[in-house]
């Protein structure tokens, strides 16, 4: 876990430590980086760690937590009628999001720690339906059923795309979505055309 403290210097010193353990993992394993390296690295003292972070997955913790709060806010200033008029209202911005910085999420997958992306996630789709529908959670009887699906679909479909090294736009990639689901509603088998 990480610490909560949101004055500008925390921030500061949390970013610098988050900094130099992306930097660590691009040379080695996390199971062989040590907190030492990390503070040695981010010219801090251990204190410092320890007065924001547990440990170095909470450093990790902290930054998906981050990312999917500014991708929530991203999705707020980003709403329109055109993208409520669509089928997946928030996919459009979700993928334009991460196209600009997936680093986070990558590091996480190399270090096979989707478990920390997953919860993220949740914890912001749930934020948005709190904000555009806050009625669904509470009158919906299988609505962690309907979290579920969703969360998992976009999160295996943003895995795929980053390991695939973005190769489609947020806008064809949303395309394809649109045009999978109603390949599912219809029961219809995928044609060469929706192909991937």
């Amino acid at each position: 876990m990480y610490h909560i403290n949101e004055d500008q210097r925390s921030i500061h010193s949390k970013n610098m430590l988050y900094r130099a353990l992306a930097d660590k993992l691009r040379e080695k394993d996390l199971s062989s980086i040590t907190i030492k390296e990390v503070v040695s690295d981010a010219q801090m003292g251990r204190s410092t760690f320890y007065r924001n972070f547990h440990s170095l997955e909470s450093v990790l913790l902290w930054k998906c937590d981050a990312a999917f709060d500014e991708l929530y806010h991203y999705i707020l200033r980003s709403f329109s009628p055109a993208l409520v008029a669509s089928k997946f209202p928030f996919a459009l911005p979700f993928f334009r999001y991460w196209q600009a910085d997936s680093e986070i999420i990558e590091l996480l997958m190399q270090v096979n720690r989707v478990d920390i992306i997953i919860s993220s996630f949740d914890n912001a789709l749930k934020k948005l339906i709190k904000t555009f529908n806050p009625g669904m959670m509470d009158q919906s009887p299988h609505f962690e059923y309907f979290l579920a699906f969703r969360s998992g679909a976009m999160i295996r479909i943003l895995f795929q795309w980053l390991n695939r090294s973005k190769d489609l736009s947020p806008e064809e990639l949303c395309q394809l979505i649109e045009a999978q689901a109603e390949g599912i509603v219809r029961n219809a088998p995928l044609t060469s055309n929706d192909a991937f």
